[in-house]
């Protein structure tokens, strides 16, 4: 009984220093969003192209581009951020929210690099970046022997060699196996020899297999460990900085597009219910003029926006309804924000699009959005990147 009792302790020790990297995530696509625009000034196709593999394959880059709109528009209403020529810079209000996130480390001018560097110190529980450190993240071994440590509980203060890390991980396959005091006299590697080292280890992996080499043990059990999409360095960063992500986070902003997306449009082609509840003879309504309404329209439009850099666009009927519900001072009428439209794209501060019919689109929204212009039917607001 004694002897089974020790054994559960032990092995649950051993669960408690090698828990899943993915059991702590720390950020979610908003603070993504604005450290990388803290590290340096982005545009969004630069948002696009370092931050959505980070959160693939949970989010798609449709879903991504969405969320990143909303936080931009969030942060730019709360002074973290300015937009300039499609470029968008962190106030220094905004380099202090982004600082905060990856204490104890800094944001440096090693741009978005320096800012990866401190991100995967983090996701490795190191509290300082040493320069042995720094340069382990540049190589593929020292990257996944990092991993292996701090998933197995071996302390990440220095980068152990492959030898002294195969002989650590037999220690840890040992403990799994018995549960009793193993280390005593083998934590220095001297007590078994290294085939026998490696086919202890190799009993970590999921399908336990025997590897030649301690150095292809490390990169193939690490590469095991963190998901990742392959042993190289590239593969091994992305999957170490995957981990950060906030899993409840992204899947809540997946869940508020998906609902943005699904909610139907307003079907009374002049629907004038009132928004706010003060008396009609109390209220003024004040209308915009036409460089505000074709700002707001644009902003409106990035959200629920679809397609591809440089050839996206929103239903109108989409983009009515957020105007609807985000200005209701101006006290619109669809028809009288469907007139409006036109004028702004006559004008040239706003274009529209209409529909191909080849395309697959929703029938629904497609009737909804029509807005008939001379000989002309327009369908979508197009959003430049």
């Amino acid at each position: 009984m004694t002897a089974a009792t020790s054994k559960q302790t032990a092995a649950s020790a051993s669960q408690d220093a090698s828990q899943d990297m993915s059991a702590r995530p720390i950020l979610s696509i908003e603070d993504l969003v604005l450290l990388r625009i803290a590290a340096a000034p982005a545009t969004r196709a630069e948002l696009q192209r370092d931050l959505a593999p980070l959160v693939a394959p949970k989010i798609n880059g449709t879903v991504f581009r969405r969320s990143a709109e909303l936080a931009i528009g969030a942060y730019g209403s709360q002074q973290l951020i300015t937009e300039s020529r499609g470029r968008l810079t962190a106030t220094a209000a905004g380099m202090r929210v982004a600082e905060d996130l990856i204490t104890p480390y800094r944001i440096t001018d090693g741009g978005w690099d320096g800012v990866r560097t401190s991100l995967i110190a983090r996701a490795l529980g190191l509290k300082i970046i040493s320069p042995a450190n720094a340069k382990a993240f540049t190589r593929a071994e020292g990257l996944a022997a990092l991993v292996l440590q701090h998933h197995f509980g071996l302390g990440v203060d220095k980068v152990l060699s492959p030898t002294s890390l195969r002989a650590g991980l037999a220690v840890v396959a040992l403990e799994k196996a018995f549960g009793n005091k193993i280390k005593t006299g083998l934590g220095k590697g001297s007590g078994l020899p290294g085939k026998a080292g490696r086919v202890l280890a190799g009993q970590l992996f999921k399908s336990p297999r025997e590897l030649a080499t301690d150095g292809r043990l490390v990169l193939a059990l690490a590469t095991e460990i963190a998901a990742a999409p392959d042993a190289t360095i590239d593969g091994l960063t992305l999957a170490v900085l995957r981990r950060l992500a906030s899993t409840p986070a992204m899947e809540a902003a997946v869940k508020t597009i998906e609902k943005r997306k699904a909610a139907p449009a307003p079907t009374p082609d002049n629907d004038q219910t009132p928004l706010i509840s003060e008396p009609a003879e109390s209220r003024v309504a004040v209308r915009p003029d036409m460089a505000e309404f074709s700002e707001a329209v644009v902003s409106a439009a990035r959200p629920v926006s679809e397609g591809w850099p440089g050839n996206r666009k929103a239903f109108i009927s989409l983009v009515w309804k957020a105007i609807r519900s985000t200005r209701p001072e101006w006290e619109l009428s669809e028809v009288a924000f469907k007139s409006m439209l036109a004028e702004a794209h006559r004008s040239g501060n706003v274009v529209l699009a209409g529909a191909d019919l080849k395309d697959k689109c929703d029938l629904k929204a497609l009737e909804d959005s029509k807005i008939l212009y001379k000989n002309t039917v327009w369908h979508f607001v197009r959003v430049e990147d």
